[in-house]
């Protein structure tokens, strides 16, 4: 049997991730860095560092030991890509032990800068880390998916005995700080998790309707995705596998491009992280319209009553979804498909 896709689902191998904000006191060029590991094709296995400009475009540097892929994409950042380098990224750390978080890289910006980050906790006290999906799409003039990027055990770092020695060609760079302490411990606004699953929902780079041979039990697999139909055109899940965990993607009613209809749709990593919901409609006719929106946002699992606050309703984790849209037009005569994600977010934060 033969199906058509309604859209794609890419799965992306990073699996850690790491912030260091710096806006109260920015640089010249730059006021975030993000580091990165990577582990799975088609990068292969290194860092990468996502570097926050202060014209809102972002400078991407991969490390040497990653493929590189010229026509990469970073629309769920701000207003997109300036420039997109490799480098070497040296004397790099990314791990915890022992109850205390290392962070370290080193490298040479697009003006020939050294950018140096070396952070190391001193303090094994206690600290509760919180499971979260990440607001990286919130910022995003030109989105061209949802990115769903879990961050499992997220947590910020804390500023007693911590050794600090960051800098941009010799000058000190001065790390913000988290406004008010956590159970009692003073943070800083860098942020990390050693655990993260990140897929992009409805990304809309291509624009070739694709149709693809389902087997016996009605799946098409495509490495790590696999997309299980009802019947052909009805597309019923989406099951994405990372090494600790599959995220589930669920349609209520199945989403059939054969008829017009709406339902709910969510997407379910661990039980422990909470899951995101929305809504879809299907409008048929010479052409099919999908149209999709996160309407109900992330529902988080909080762990205790300082994650709950974190996390809670009110809070950006669970909003920033809810302001993004989805519509796509597939012309069923020349078998292409035109989407775009829309995020409302911009509006209300211009």
């Amino acid at each position: 049997m033969q199906s058509y896709l309604p859209f794609e689902i890419k799965y992306s191998p990073i699996q850690k991730i790491a912030l260091i904000s710096f806006e109260k006191c920015p640089d010249a060029i730059y006021h975030e860095l993000q580091l990165q590991y990577v582990n799975g094709e088609p990068y292969g296995t290194g860092y990468r560092v996502i570097a926050y400009r202060n014209d809102d475009y972002v400078d991407i540097y991969d490390d040497k030991t990653l493929n590189f892929i010229r026509d990469e994409k970073f629309n769920v950042m701000g207003k997109g890509l300036n420039k997109h380098v490799q480098t070497e990224i040296n004397n790099t750390s990314f791990s915890r032990e022992d109850n205390k978080q290392t962070l370290a890289f080193e490298f040479t910006d697009v003006e020939n800068r050294q950018i140096k980050v070396y952070i190391e906790e001193k303090s094994n006290k206690q600290t509760f880390p919180m499971n979260t999906l990440a607001p990286i799409g919130m910022s995003a003039v030109r989105p061209n998916c949802l990115p769903v990027f879990f961050m499992y055990n997220f947590d910020f770092i804390r500023q007693n005995q911590t050794v600090i020695a960051c800098d941009i060609s010799g000058k000190e760079i001065l790390l913000d700080k988290f406004p008010i302490p956590m159970f009692g411990q003073p943070r800083l606004y860098t942020r990390y998790s050693n655990d993260c699953e990140l897929i992009e929902f409805a990304n809309t780079d291509c624009n070739v309707l694709k149709e693809v041979e389902l087997d016996e039990k009605k799946v098409y697999r495509n490495e790590h995705v696999e997309y299980v139909f009802e019947e052909e055109n009805a597309l019923q899940s989406v099951i994405v596998h990372f090494a600790r965990n599959d995220v589930q993607i669920h349609f209520t009613p199945s989403l059939d491009l054969n008829k017009d209809g709406s339902g709910e749709f969510t997407i379910q990593p661990s039980e422990e992280m909470g899951y995101l919901k929305g809504i879809f409609e299907i409008r048929t006719g010479k052409e099919t319209r999908v149209l999709m929106e996160p309407k109900y946002g992330w529902i988080s699992n909080p762990s205790n009553f300082f994650t709950k606050m974190i996390l809670g309703k009110r809070s950006i984790f669970h909003k920033w979804s809810k302001q993004y849209k989805y519509e796509s037009v597939i012309d069923w005569e020349t078998k292409t498909i035109t989407a775009s994600w829309k995020n409302s977010n911009i509006e209300e934060n211009s």
